[in-house]
């Protein structure tokens, strides 16, 4: 007798091995058991019919700010992975920049717990650089993916302005077997302007992107390269400026594992967009001009940048209103508008739908060693999301389910929605609604 599987998705335009295939997908324990045709189909206790739906891997975010912690009023891991759901990310791997920052066993352990009730996704931890490389170990044991190297903020206690430092946190990451995220810009030269355009009283967002200039971005890049051995893993964040990328490109020979991401803000803002906008706009590093934003999409469309990150950073609404600019914090929600703007671009010819899942579910998995996702195929996870890509409609925070109502990109029409996300054959979200309890969701821990 035929022992039923836990659920079949019945109806589905399957985005598998780089093709778009008609059928049927097959789940049982929390895995993709089978794909195929209709009539094929083992039986199920469950079936959901997705009516001629296109269904992609799970989306993989490695770069998003949960908060939570002391700063759960602007977002939570309950809210934030609630956004991710309803974004179509079933995988997010969070910063380490909460208050307290995770800089510690001690503080990775209260974030894993609170977190552990909370979570309706796939959720791991980058930690900042401890202050002993005796601590290096002990994050790694409770399985943080990496560490995250701030080069503009002090982060971390370890003086990573010290190219010696620099170079032998970075070493010992890799001893440990651990990708370093990088936020790459020249601290000395951020600080400088910024002091200089602040005593001049310069105000506006164009003087903060001076301060943060690509010159800034591209010297930092080009520091950790020449203390970077040559099997190292380190991962460029929201790289802005195309000369970055160009550095990079050219350094890949030598350093065949260091990659970079791209995301949202720097690829659909402009600067003079951002400046009208003003804090509700403010990223680090912020908007550029509009012919390095195309430039950007060339080099996504080229595969010399491997990902797009969301960054998504939320804030509350009267901290990004905010009339000094040099007091208002960077960052924006993220997690619930990068995949419909990306779609847009498919519906306009300038991206595929296998671009996308490159981009947001492939690459990703890659990179920071996720084998079991980043497609639908028997064995691999059945993270799943379910997009219409005929449904169009205007951006609107008022609906976010993050805690961040805003977004620089309110009002945008858009044309693809997410209907259903599913973590390991659950259904998450659904028609717009969290069916997810909070806690349902898992703590990732890297081996």
């Amino acid at each position: 007798m035929e022992v039923p599987v836990d659920l079949n998705i019945l109806n589905a335009k399957i985005l598998t091995g780089g093709k778009l295939k008609e059928g049927c997908i097959s789940i049982d324990e929390g895995k993709v058991v089978k794909l195929g045709k209709e009539p094929s189909r083992p039986k199920s206790s469950q079936r959901i019919d997705v009516k001629g739906l296109v269904v992609l891997p799970g989306l993989i975010d490695g770069h998003v700010h949960l908060r939570d912690m002391q700063l759960a009023y602007k977002e939570d891991f309950y809210t934030g992975t609630c956004a991710a759901a309803a974004g179509g990310f079933t995988t997010v791997l969070d910063m380490p920049n909460t208050e307290p920052i995770t800089d510690s066993a001690q503080r990775l352990k209260e974030k894993i717990q609170s977190a552990r009730s909370k979570t309706i996704i796939n959720l791991g931890f980058y930690a900042a650089f401890p202050s002993t490389f005796k601590e290096f170990k002990a994050l790694t044991e409770l399985g943080a993916v990496g560490f995250k190297a701030h080069l503009q903020l002090p982060w971390s206690k370890l003086n990573l302005e010290d190219d010696i430092t620099l170079e032998k946190a970075l070493a010992e990451a890799a001893r440990l077997g651990r990708i370093v995220a990088v936020h790459a810009e020249d601290r000395g030269m951020v600080e400088t302007a910024a002091a200089t355009l602040r005593n001049s009283s310069k105000n506006t967002f164009s003087d903060y992107a001076k301060a943060h200039s690509e010159e800034c971005e591209v010297k930092a890049v080009g520091r950790v390269l020449r203390h970077l051995g040559e099997h190292q893993r380190v991962h460029f964040c929201h790289v802005s400026s195309p000369a970055t990328v160009n550095l990079l490109a050219e350094a890949r020979g030598r350093y065949p594992y260091i990659t970079c991401e791209a995301t949202p803000h720097h690829l659909f803002l402009d600067a003079e967009e951002a400046s009208r906008l003003g804090g509700l706009a403010l990223t680090d590093p912020p908007a550029r001009r509009k012919e390095q934003r195309l430039k950007l999409w060339e080099m996504l469309r080229s595969g010399l940048i491997d990902i797009v990150a969301s960054d998504h950073a939320p804030h509350s609404r009267i901290e990004k209103e905010r009339d000094n600019i040099w007091e208002t914090p960077p960052g924006c929600p993220g997690l619930e508008t990068t995949l419909p703007l990306l779609l847009t671009r498919v519906t306009k010819g300038e991206l595929s739908l296998l671009d996308v899942v490159k981009l947001l579910s492939q690459r990703p998995a890659e990179i920071f060693r996720l084998a079991s996702k980043g497609d639908i195929q028997p064995g691999k996870d059945a993270d799943l999301v379910v997009v219409n890509m005929k449904q169009t409609y205007r951006v609107n925070p008022t609906t976010f389910h993050s805690k961040a109502k805003y977004s620089p990109f309110k009002g945008i029409k858009v044309v693809g929605r997410v209907e259903k996300t599913f973590v390991g054959g659950t259904p998450i979200f659904d028609g717009g609604e969290i069916t997810a309890t909070p806690g349902s969701g898992h703590i990732l821990q890297f081996r």
